[in-house]
């Protein structure tokens, strides 16, 4: 049974992932123009108190959409390397999933910094 999940961990490696790599960039396009959109509302339209905070709720949502699709496409950014190194060695793998760990441990303790607003800092949590 272990070979055979093997075999199956390395289709996902070479088909599987590569596939999900365009699939998350195009996620990643559809969501920047949603969030463009939204932007030119909040500029263009009037809109009232209830409005607007449907506004902040859609915003925050494809925001938050967004950055799972940059988490995911920045781990599979790391397995497209060893479909690029050919026929990928021991160190190659290893650097890997090393590369993963950091990577994940990164996304993990991530926290935004206020490029012009720091007034508005300690409101993130």
């Amino acid at each position: 049974m272990e070979i055979l999940e093997a075999l199956q961990a390395v289709r996902d490696v070479y088909v599987n992932y590569p596939k999900r790599y365009e699939e998350i960039k195009d996620g990643i396009k559809r969501c920047e123009l949603e969030i463009e959109d939204l932007e030119h509302l909040m500029e263009f339209a009037k809109l009232n108190a209830s409005q607007g905070y449907q506004m902040y709720k859609a915003m925050k949502e494809v925001r938050k959409r967004r950055r799972e699709l940059k988490n995911e496409l920045e781990l599979l950014e790391i397995s497209k390397r060893i479909n690029n190194a050919g026929k990928p060695n021991e160190k190659i793998l290893n650097q890997a999933i090393g590369d993963m760990r950091k990577v994940m441990k990164q996304q993990n303790d991530r926290c935004y910094s206020m490029r012009v607003r720091h007034d508005l800092q300690e409101l993130i949590k």
